[in-house]
């Protein structure tokens, strides 16, 4: 069962056909995405796609021991960055989400280093969920705070507090 290295995303079948070369039919945008990870919104997000984990910008190799195989969405937002800080002004980080209100949403390249250097379910009450075995999100460790570096958590689908408001139209994202 081949993952994400950065995320978790269990590739699909049709995804590894892909990437292999036995299939070349496209990918269909999603019709809900993650609002923290809008993976879907473009086919090639769904895809997998060879990481160098160490950019060739930075001096990494293209060889084995330097490549990962990421999702799309993961490897286009990884870029040649390394590190939250790293990452380019956010000023576009509310929606108006449409069970929770106004809503932070983390600058993609926090969401994505946080869950990828932190690798486990962060649940309060303990979880054996790891990104080798499960997918990963980001959620806010107050509810009611602004989903920056300090206030993410990560956390796995069952113990996820937005399980439930996650997902919603990749149209309330195009203001971004």
């Amino acid at each position: 069962m081949q993952r994400c290295y950065l995320c978790g995303y269990r590739f699909s079948a049709h995804a590894k056909d892909r990437f292999l070369g036995r299939s070349n039919a496209p990918f269909k945008p999603h019709s809900l995405v993650d609002f923290t990870r809008p993976r879907g919104v473009k086919p090639r997000h769904l895809g997998v796609e060879l990481d160098h984990v160490i950019p060739v910008a930075e001096g990494g190799a293209t060889d084995v021991h330097n490549l990962k195989l990421a999702c799309g969405w993961c490897n286009i937002v990884k870029s040649s960055l390394w590190s939250v800080y790293d990452a380019k002004a956010w000023s576009a980080g509310v929606i108006d989400h449409p069970s929770l209100g106004l809503t932070s949403v983390p600058q993609p390249l926090w969401m994505l280093r946080i869950v990828a250097t932190r690798a486990r379910c962060e649940a309060p009450e303990g979880c054996s969920a790891r990104l080798t075995t499960n997918e990963l999100f980001v959620a806010p460790r107050n509810l009611k705070g602004a989903l920056t570096p300090t206030n993410l958590m990560v956390v796995c689908r069952q113990h996820d507090p937005w399980a439930g408001h996650r997902l919603i139209s990749p149209t309330l994202l195009s203001s971004r």
